[in-house]
């Protein structure tokens, strides 16, 4: 390689971009070299928000933090987040795969890390006690560390002094906070005592008010800002399928969390609620469209005499509550449920009951009278596991798409209402997570049963798909008109849409 080529790979590696693109292998977007990059100089700051999955962590993060410990002999790397399970479960696993090939060198542990040839150190934590951020410094220039350290482009031809000259004039502390948006002033006012070197503070963005959202506004002179939304990821946005989802969401989803998800942008309200409550008002009015009537199916929330014992059953996409008891005898509670049932035509593989709590015993007292219902678990992992992060926020997610879509109807119940109205989701950048039910004003019996109870109902539009498919089957096998009229042609079998 000639002197010049040298000299360029030499500059080139020096920057944040440069390294990660040289050193890891990486391809950062033009918003993710501008925020990474904004930390190449001393005493700078850069604010970047954006929208999920966009590689804050696993891309800017985990290779700024790396060219920080490899650049600076003796540094020290500061990292705090809103969410322990940001750091240990996103940015340690992807610190330790670009690592992996040198463990000589790199000791990434599960919340620490350290760079043998040059000492220099990671720390990690999350906390809200503001003490726990404070006393960190920018660590004295060790001399000795460089004369023994190492020089990453020793096999490009590049000398040792020639390194040293560019990448360690000096030592430096970087300090990191991820998922700003969940950390308080305290944290942000203890750091502000250390006087960092470099400073990043990166979120997808919450509500209109705190310190995060003071970065864009008040004080934005201070930092380097940065913004990038879903269409600045390609990996997201030109993906058809990947754009599906976003679409979907677009048009489901509370509009705080598409802002914050799809926009990168600052919520309106800090409510964080996943009904649209206008539309829950419209689900209950009467004035929704009915469709899919033929297929009946019931829900179940069990409690032994404390709080109610819910059942709700639906034809099509209608809901009513057909049951409400405080029954505290096990056998006549069952016994009473299964009547209910039967009234109305229901088997027990229609039925979805919680399998949590007393429910447990409840339900195998159903299945010792022959009645085996389907057991919820909502704590159990979704289906959709990238985007929830149990069945119960899948659950109640898929409710508040439909009764956003119009496709269901709701009995006009002010106390399931006012239960809806009760569910907000924890902001944050991963898999979307409700309120612990232990948060709420009372105990969700109502909300929980009628989450369930939708569960397994397709779109409208797939419903209709399926009754036009049904309909030219229908005409080929001389079926009557009444054969089709539901889900299911022979209601014996339970055939039809679910199959």
């Amino acid at each position: 390689m000639s002197e010049v080529g040298q000299r360029e790979v030499l500059e080139a590696m020096t920057t944040p971009s440069g390294y990660a693109m040289l050193r890891l292998g990486l391809e950062p977007y033009p918003w993710q070299v501008s925020a990474m990059d904004g930390l190449d100089a001393r005493h700078t700051r850069v604010a970047l928000r954006t929208c999920n999955e966009s590689g804050k962590t696993s891309l800017v993060i985990a290779g700024l933090v790396l060219w920080h410990m490899q650049t600076f002999a003796g540094s020290l790397t500061v990292t705090t987040s809103g969410a322990y399970r940001q750091i240990v479960g996103q940015l340690y696993p992807n610190l330790r795969a670009y690592t992996g090939k040198e463990p000589d060198r790199w000791q990434i542990k599960k919340d620490s890390g350290l760079y043998l040839p040059t000492g220099s150190r990671l720390v990690s934590f999350s906390t809200d006690n503001p003490g726990l951020a404070e006393g960190w410094h920018e660590p004295p220039r060790i001399e000795s560390l460089f004369e023994d350290g190492d020089n990453p482009l020793a096999d490009l031809g590049v000398t040792d002094s020639e390194w040293e000259s560019v990448c360690a004039e000096k030592t430096s502390l970087m300090i990191v906070i991820d998922e700003a948006k969940s950390v308080d002033q305290g944290i942000f006012d203890a750091f502000e005592r250390c006087h960092p070197t470099r400073y990043l503070v990166a979120s997808s963005p919450g509500a209109s008010s705190g310190p995060f959202y003071d970065c864009f506004h008040s004080q934005k002179a201070r930092y380097r800002c940065v913004h990038a939304r879903a269409a600045d990821y390609p990996h997201l946005w030109e993906d058809p399928v990947r754009r599906r989802e976003i679409d979907e969401q677009i048009a489901t989803l509370p509009l705080p969390l598409v802002q914050s998800m799809i926009y990168g942008d600052f919520a309106d309200t800090g409510e964080y609620q996943v009904f649209d409550m206008a539309a829950v008002s419209l689900a209950m009015s009467g004035t929704v469209p009915r469709w899919g009537a033929g297929t009946r199916r019931a829900a179940l929330d069990l409690s032994s005499g404390g709080d109610e014992t819910c059942l709700y059953m639906r034809d099509g996409n209608e809901a009513w509550l057909a049951g409400v008891w405080h029954e505290r005898d096990d056998r006549k509670l069952v016994s009473e449920i299964i009547v209910a049932l039967q009234g109305a035509q229901i088997r027990p593989e229609w039925v979805f009951a919680d399998n949590g709590g007393l429910g447990l015993v409840i339900l195998n007292e159903f299945e010792r009278r022959g009645w085996g219902l389907n057991r919820i678990n909502f704590g159990d992992p979704a289906r959709e596991d990238r985007f929830y992060a149990n069945r119960r926020a899948e659950m109640y997610f898929g409710l508040a798409h439909r009764v956003k879509r119009r496709e269901i109807r709701l009995p006009a119940d002010d106390v399931l209402r006012d239960q809806l109205g009760w569910q907000k989701y924890v902001p944050g950048d991963g898999p979307l997570r409700l309120i612990p039910k232990a948060q709420l004003p009372g105990s969700p019996d109502r909300a929980d049963t009628v989450a369930m109870l939708f569960d397994d109902m397709p779109a409208a539009q797939e419903h209709a798909d399926r009754q036009e498919q049904l309909a030219r089957a229908a005409s080929k096998t001389m079926l009557g008109p009444s054969d089709v009229d539901g889900y299911e042609w022979d209601t014996d079998s339970a055939t039809g849409l679910w199959g």
